[in-house]
């Protein structure tokens, strides 16, 4: 599949379906729609109003509300829209929506999800046809909601109830990918190949509102819910449809700070990398056979570098035969949602725990990484995948790749020689009495290659974009007093003058020896065979 002609759509980040929902079950409307006759006679919808002027016909009611409308939005018009949304009154109609839900629940306590949805969208609208009317009473059909104002309450009070209320709209704006907030009326945003910009509008009245809706969003997650407040100021959520969320609350921060970030490119292979001009046609050849080849892996670079969607394009090189395994603290890799590539994927999420921690330090109801490595090995799985190494990942990244073949994760540093040191930091926090000497041995053994991403300036475009700067292969060095540092030979270097990933070194006998075993010719890596990556 190429990035340009099928690009996945802005993140869908409900965790309930909203988008063409199904009919209602035969035996839901029967409850629920007698509390939604009795609701709207209440709010004054449908009835005659002796008051009202000679002539007068109510607006028809706004359309049943979609996600659509607000997908795909410039930032500009996202902006424009979010100003013209009344709040207060998106705070009442979410209010009166609860409420009718909830004895709707008690009516008919077998309501499924569905159901809910709709029951929601129909009294939210008749509310919306209620308050224009009364609008268009007082003051004239001018003064009251256009139809577009109405179309974005009822959205509004949507996306409030079962998505994530006023950050809905920022998630939908077309190629955004990070979302940084400090605190409610500081919101920048990342828009692909741009610099930030500063979104015009608050997200929350203040403060203490934008702490309650982040804790809202965690709580629902079902029997993967999280809290989040002063006494559990750290949260780490993986969202569906594609994206990543990262919070502190106060007293840890001054405000609170909120990052959203969207990964636009799940579905991915190296020929969409070098079709974007990440990396040469002649290494993605390269990585295609030694992900074959079962040699592991590392992505590394600073953040926003490029580095999970590379390790998604590595891992749709996996024959699609194998049963692999992810080990994420929050899931963005997503392999187990491409089925048809990857139909045997189990993908394994940290939980934390509650309470204090017991004698082994665990908390109650903890999963591990380390226990999930554990339970993937007994599922006799091929390929064993942790996801980022920011900590204690490092342990699990580096029994998967002494326990499988061709283990891959991503870790941050600026550069490969760095990503040797980072991860011997790594290994070394925990309070043990490793040593480095058994560090060093533990990579030069179990790593075999770094595959270093970086952001740059197109001095085309002037945008920026991510490319591949260098593919390195680990190899073990000498012995200096009990301790032999692994050395790095760059198979690929990024060329900054030129802008081409030029060839370099060739890889060791043994590297080739495995290459070979998959049908690479190591004649591809001739010098005379350079290719641009841009």
């Amino acid at each position: 599949m190429s990035t340009n002609d099928s690009q996945p759509g802005p993140a869908d980040l409900g965790s309930l379906p909203f988008l063409n929902p199904p009919a209602p079950r035969e035996h839901a409307p029967a409850a629920a729609g007698h509390l939604l006759r009795s609701a709207t006679r209440a709010a004054g919808v449908g009835r005659i109003d002796p008051t009202a002027p000679a002539g007068f016909t109510p607006p028809p009611a706004p359309p049943t509300p979609v996600a659509a409308p607000l997908r795909d939005r410039s930032a500009a018009a996202a902006g424009a829209a979010q100003g013209q949304i009344p709040w207060e009154a998106v705070g009442e109609f979410r209010e009166a929506v609860a409420t009718f839900l909830a004895e709707a629940g008690q009516a008919d306590p077998t309501m499924s999800d569905e159901d809910r949805q709709n029951l929601a969208r129909q009294h939210t609208a008749e509310l919306i046809r209620a308050r224009v009317d009364d609008m268009t009473r007082a003051r004239g059909s001018e003064a009251a909601w256009s139809a577009d104002q109405q179309t974005d309450v009822a959205q509004a009070v949507f996306d409030a109830m079962f998505r994530l209320g006023r950050l809905q709209p920022l998630v939908d704006i077309k190629d955004v990918e990070n979302i940084d907030i400090i605190g409610h009326d500081n919101v920048w945003l990342t828009i692909a190949g741009e610099d930030r910009v500063k979104y015009p509008h608050p997200i929350a009245l203040n403060d203490d509102e934008l702490e309650r809706e982040i804790n809202f969003i965690a709580t629902r997650r079902g029997e993967g819910g999280r809290s989040f407040s002063s006494a559990r100021p750290t949260l780490h959520l993986d969202l569906p449809g594609g994206a990543r969320l990262a919070a502190n609350a106060r007293p840890i921060l001054q405000r609170v700070g909120l990052t959203i970030r969207i990964h636009r490119h799940v579905d991915i292979s190296l020929a969409d990398q070098v079709a974007s001009h990440t990396i040469s046609q002649t290494a993605a050849r390269f990585l295609d056979a030694c992900v074959k080849a079962g040699l592991s892996l590392v992505t590394n670079g600073f953040q926003s570098s490029g580095k999970t969607t590379m390790l998604r394009a590595l891992a749709d090189c996996i024959p699609s035969h194998e049963k692999i395994a992810t080990i994420e603290n929050e899931r963005e890799l997503y392999l187990h949602e491409r089925t048809e590539a990857h139909p045997l994927v189990l993908a394994y999420e940290y939980r934390p725990g509650e309470g204090e921690p017991g004698v082994d330090g665990a908390r109650s109801g903890e999963y591990s990484l380390i226990q999930a490595l554990k339970d993937s090995l007994r599922h006799t799985t091929d390929r064993i995948i942790v996801g980022e190494v920011r900590g204690e990942e490092i342990k699990a990244m580096l029994q998967a790749m002494q326990s499988g073949i061709g283990s891959m994760s991503t870790l941050h540093s600026q550069s490969p020689e760095d990503s040797i040191e980072r991860m011997v930091t790594l290994m070394m926090s925990d309070g043990t009495n490793t040593t480095p000497a058994y560090c060093y041995r533990q990579i030069a053994q179990n790593i075999d290659l770094i595959v270093q991403m970086a952001r740059i300036r197109d001095r085309e475009t002037g945008r920026m974009r991510r490319v591949v700067t260098e593919i390195s292969e680990i190899q073990p060095g000498e012995d200096s007093y009990g301790v032999a540092r692994p050395t790095l030979s760059p198979i690929f270097a990024f060329d900054r003058t030129s802008h081409t990933l030029e060839l370099g070194t060739l890889p060791s006998r043994g590297l080739l020896e495995k290459l070979a075993d998959v049908g690479y010719d190591e004649r591809e890596l001739s010098p005379y065979g350079k290719e641009e990556a841009s």
